[in-house]
């Protein structure tokens, strides 16, 4: 024969976990739209039968189980998942942030709007060639020395606006790096609660969720591994790093270092960081010297590409034709594209461009004008990388910021892509449905229902054997 009490205990546990069931399903369902969260379940198991373990004694052969033990409640989520969520979030980061700044660039070299250094340049050609036929009018000098100038100012502003475009990115540079070791001190402080919950034998559920969020942002800035440890604390290494060696309690913070080779990301063990993620896009864009990169140096072709293609650009034409207006006769004072000018003589005297050196009467024509009309039209080579003339060296310039962000922009486009599908994916595993959620719902609270109705059962059973019972006669 069972105990009395026993179907009390069994209905007990239905109507527990039941109810705990209920409250989880209203929290996912009142969660739902919090960013971050993971849904939650319990998970339930049968309190099988063991003598030394049974709280009631059963005698004879009734010996079946005690009911549904509430055994956790605990985040649906998938580690490969975020493992590849984090990867190609890291992949993203770091193509958004070169294609960020290649339209930066490819802005400062496009003419479809405003005219530029390639439309000056055509200028001062035509206007050359007007001179060689006009030697010596003022009028037509003035209008070469006009469209000289505007090449020379046009350089300059190019470049500042490339240095303009340097130092915004350094000083975002320098703010992401301060959110990393922000990010990198909370996982630690969330390690730390976690670990403390745990040994209080406290749920942490809400607290994984929140390091996840951490996990995630700091995967933007450089690809991580994660490593799970046995006390609910996570290790987290970038580039073969260490950052996060909770197993330790060591943190290990970035800085921002500068070598001969360009920008890197250190660590206080001395590690270096630059494989991956927006870190991976700040340096190529900081430090890429394309072609004319030299060994251990980035051939991204970035912002220093640019600069240096302007400085080339401006050092040629410049020597060029302070060489071929004579001894003592510079028509450009410096030999960059930021110091550039039209020189103090070539202001004062429009005229001071050397009309010629052998002049010929009859055709009324200029040979030195005509020497400096070839020698734009002669290929030369500006750079190590380019030979070609002026004008086509302008034009691979643009076409080079053009093309590059036209390639960068497709691989960002489908980073973003399989970014979004893995996304969904992961969504599709820890993130809330109202229809599932409803259906619990109503699954739990029709269990609830029947373990009460079990246990009024048995009190009128109870009620039964013990009032009415044996009271006939009386």
């Amino acid at each position: 024969m069972r105990a009395t009490f026993l179907g009390f205990e069994i209905a007990k546990s239905g109507i527990q976990t039941s109810q705990t069931a209920l409250d989880i399903t209203g929290q996912n369902i009142t969660k739902m739209n919090t960013q971050g969260y993971s849904r939650q379940e319990v998970s339930q198991s049968t309190v099988y039968y063991e003598m030394t373990s049974y709280k009631y004694a059963l005698l004879g052969s009734e010996k079946y189980g005690q009911g549904v033990s509430l055994d956790s409640i605990s985040q649906v989520r998938d580690d490969f998942l975020d493992s590849r969520y984090r990867t190609a979030n890291s992949e993203n980061a770091a193509l958004k942030k070169v294609t960020d700044v290649l339209s930066y660039i490819e802005g400062v070299f496009d003419e479809t709007i405003n005219d530029g250094l390639g439309s000056f340049f055509g200028e001062f050609y035509a206007r050359l060639q007007n001179l060689s036929l006009n030697s010596g009018q003022v009028d037509f000098s003035g209008l070469v020395r006009s469209s000289a100038q505007k090449i020379t100012e046009t350089l300059s502003y190019y470049y500042k606006q490339l240095n303009n475009i340097e130092s915004q990115e350094k000083a975002d540079l320098n703010i992401s790096i301060q959110d990393i070791n922000t990010v990198l001190d909370k996982i630690t402080t969330v390690n730390n609660t976690i670990q403390a919950e745990k040994l209080r034998g406290n749920p942490t559920n809400e607290l994984l969720d929140t390091r996840n969020l951490y996990l995630d942002n700091l995967s933007k800035y450089f690809q991580i591994a994660v490593k799970p440890n046995a006390n609910g604390t996570v290790s987290v290494k970038a580039g073969g790093e260490y950052l996060i060696d909770a197993e330790h309690a060591a943190t290990n913070h970035v800085f921002l270092t500068q070598t001969d080779s360009g920008f890197s990301l250190a660590t206080e063990n001395g590690g270096i960081i630059t494989d991956s993620g927006m870190m991976m896009g700040y340096f190529e864009v900081l430090n890429g010297k394309g072609p004319l990169a030299g060994e251990g140096e980035s051939d991204f072709k970035g912002i220093p590409y640019y600069k240096e293609a302007l400085d080339m650009f401006a050092k040629e034409f410049s020597s060029l034709f302070n060489t071929l207006n004579g001894d003592g006769k510079p028509l450009f004072t410096g030999s960059t594209a930021l110091d550039i000018k039209i020189s103090d003589r070539w202001l004062a005297d429009a005229n001071y461009i050397t009309a010629t050196t052998n002049p010929d009467p009859q055709k009324g024509q200029n040979d030195n004008l005509l020497l400096m009309l070839a020698e734009l039209e002669t290929p030369r080579r500006i750079s190590q990388s380019f030979q070609g003339t002026f004008e086509e060296y302008i034009t691979a310039a643009a076409f080079d910021a053009g093309i590059e962000l036209d390639y960068y922009n497709s691989l960002a486009k489908t980073s973003e892509s399989v970014l979004l599908t893995v996304e969904n994916q992961r969504e599709a595993v820890k993130g809330v449905s109202i229809n599932e959620e409803a259906v619990n719902m109503l699954k739990y609270q029709k269990a609830f229902e029947a373990s009460a109705r079990i246990m009024t059962s048995l009190d009128e059973m109870l009620d039964t054997i013990i009032n009415r019972m044996g009271i006939f006669g009386r």
